[in-house]
């Protein structure tokens, strides 16, 4: 008969698997506590800004130089030129949200529709003197801005007051304060 009886056997292995599982556990945790914060690429919409200021027949309206400045993230940015001029840069919210900017002079309802992803419409709100038509579903929110020649949507899953505020940090060609954020470099 053998020296070593299975049970015993059988009970070490169990205690090095458990001890290899213990420290891969260890190592994983390790490494997700010290990774820093998320990193949200950003994107440079002033190529595409100065396109649509030479194909539109509106003025064109851009985020405020300030909005990166209040923790606003450029992600997106797409340009359609081949019929109406329409023109959408995405946002990440200083909130951890998502906004959707988009100009177009397409259809107005047509870019509406879009857009808003089936918010009814439930009123209006007031941003920077002008009244905005405010859609709302389960999941979406946009602020409706219909000018003449031309739409302006706000959209996305933000809160209205965040919609509301990124509406705010738009400017017109026709404003003052129409400068592009430079681009930031990420480390």
């Amino acid at each position: 008969m053998s020296e070593h009886s299975r049970s015993s056997a059988t009970f070490k292995n169990y205690a090095i698997s458990l001890g290899v599982i213990i420290v891969i556990v260890l190592a994983l945790a390790f490494v997700v506590s010290t990774r820093s914060g998320e990193n949200i690429p950003s994107v440079d919409y002033r190529p595409e800004a100065d396109v649509v200021r030479e194909a539109a027949d509106y003025p064109v309206t851009l985020p405020a130089a300030d909005l990166v400045e209040r923790g606003w993230t450029p992600t997106s940015s797409t340009l359609d030129t081949t019929g109406p001029v329409e023109w959408s840069v995405g946002f990440a919210t200083a909130e951890d949200s998502h906004v959707m900017f988009t100009q177009s002079d397409g259809d107005p309802d047509a870019v509406v529709s879009a857009r808003a992803r089936g918010a009814e419409e439930t009123g209006t709100v007031s941003v920077g003197g002008r009244e905005w038509e405010h859609r709302e579903s389960e999941e979406w929110s946009a602020l409706v801005l219909r000018e003449d020649g031309y739409t302006l949507v706000v959209a996305g899953p933000a809160d209205l007051d965040e919609l509301a505020g990124f509406a705010g940090g738009l400017v017109t060609d026709d404003d003052s304060d129409v400068s592009s954020p430079e681009p930031t470099e990420e480390d």
